[in-house]
This record gives C-alpha cells, sequence and structure tokens, in this order.
C-alpha cells in the first residue's frame, strides 16, 4: 500500500464508483473487476484501499442490512476531482490508464472546466506530436525502422482531434452534464 493514499491507481475508480451510487464492499470490488481490470483489481487490495480511504474520511460506511453500505464524503468528492484534474493534465500523453481512468469522471468537474482541461491536453498531446515529427524528420532509412513512431503519432493525431470536439462539444452543451 503507498503511504499516501492518492498514489494507488485504485482510489480514483473507488471513489468515482461511489459517486455514480453507494455501494457494499463487494459490488464495489465486482464492479471495479469488471470496468478496470487492466488495474489488476484484487480483493485484499480493495479492502485494505477501503479501509484507509475511511481512515482519510474520503468514504464513509452505514449500517443498513447485512452489511455497511459505502458511500463518498463531500471530502471525497473533492478529492475524486483533485485526481481527474491531475490525472487529465499530466498523464502520459500517449495515453494508458491515469489517463482513462480520469476521463471516465470527467463530469465530476463542471462543465467549462472539463472543457477547458481537455484543452489542455490537446495542447500536451500536441507538443507530443511535435517531438515525435521532429525524430521522424531525422532519421534516415526505411520506415519499417521507426514504425512504431509512424503509429504513435497517427494515434496522437487522432487523440488530439478527439479531445479538441469532446470540448468543443462540452462548451456547446453536447453531451448532457451530471451537475
Amino acid at each position: 500500500m503507498p503511504k499516501n493514499a492518492l498514489d494507488n491507481p485504485l482510489v480514483l475508480p473507488l471513489l468515482g464508483l461511489l459517486v455514480e451510487r453507494p455501494r457494499h464492499a463487494y459490488a464495489l470490488f465486482s464492479e471495479l473487476r469488471q470496468r478496470y481490470d487492466y488495474l489488476r483489481v484484487r480483493n485484499a487490495t480493495v479492502y485494505t484501499l477501503l479501509e484507509r480511504l475511511t481512515a482519510e474520511g474520503w468514504i464513509a460506511a452505514t449500517e443498513g442490512d447485512e452489511r455497511a453500505t459505502l458511500t463518498v464524503t463531500e471530502s471525497g468528492v473533492a478529492t475524486l476531482a483533485d485526481q481527474v484534474r491531475r490525472q487529465i493534465g499530466t498523464a502520459d500523453p500517449t495515453g494508458g490508464p491515469a489517463f482513462v481512468t480520469a476521463l471516465a469522471y470527467l463530469g465530476i468537474l463542471p462543465r467549462e472546466e472539463a472543457a477547458e482541461l481537455l484543452t489542455r491536453r490537446r495542447k500536451l498531446v500536441a507538443a507530443e506530436c511535435r517531438r515525435l515529427e521532429r525524430i521522424l524528420e531525422d532519421i534516415s532509412g526505411p520506415e519499417v525502422h521507426m514504425i512504431e513512431a509512424h503509429y504513435l503519432l497517427s494515434r496522437l493525431r487522432h487523440d488530439a482531434g478527439w479531445l479538441d470536439r469532446t470540448a468543443r462539444r462540452i462548451r456547446n452543451g453536447d453531451p448532457p452534464w451530471p451537475h
């Protein structure tokens, strides 16, 4: 377990799922495993992390029927929003689980802030495109020797376009926003 609970990649989806709706611990674990299999969700890790998040005051357990129902606190919502901001703004521009998981909870932020974050992310991705373009310009020889860079550049150009279109859609009121 990392010393700081925010260092664990499961924090964001745990809080995000509880923002969606309160759940029993086992239901939370099942949903994590189904939606975020790429995070290698393990029972022991989830239960240990739930204890830590409760100690941090980010989630609370309320006794109900046979099992406690977990809910996110105001502090947990604020932590989730901060984590979404941080991951969208700083996660590896080539993508990866940190960015994708944060993107899943973009709706926790106000609409205009979400659009602005995606616009900044687009600039980060565009800078990575320019870096790869310079590398490819300096390389002589067959394309196949740098085929992975060509692939990544193509994917990043696609991502930049998606980010730009999505930020514009959000600013224009589409898709509907939860807050």
